[in-house]
């Protein structure tokens, strides 16, 4: 499902509201996940077929427990809320769309 948050694009500064998870890696060596987020300007952008604003890999720690969906599993890691006290990195920013929401 998407994530609907608004998220200022670095490439460009504009600003993009929803997003979808295109491709997951799980990596079980390192027990990250990695997702593949485009960012789109709109829902309708992305339903007439735009291309996307930005795309980015978001890496979570931890893997989907077995049985779990991967999909359902990295949209809900995506938007947790970012712990206070912790550092934001502009390259693999983990927290890019932390308090969003999983929209239909």
């Amino acid at each position: 499902m998407p994530i609907a948050a608004n998220y200022e694009t670095p490439s460009t500064g504009a600003s993009a509201t929803y997003h979808v998870v295109q491709q997951i890696t799980l990596d079980f060596v390192s027990l990250i996940t990695n997702s593949t987020v485009a960012s789109f300007l709109s829902k309708d952008a992305k339903d007439s077929g735009k291309f996307p604003m930005y795309t980015q890999q978001i890496p979570v720690d931890g893997l989907p427990p077995a049985g779990q969906d991967p999909l359902l599993y990295a949209e809900a890691r995506i938007i947790e809320p970012m712990p206070d006290g912790t550092a934001v990195v502009p390259y693999a920013n983990r927290y890019a769309f932390a308090g969003g929401e999983i929209v239909e």
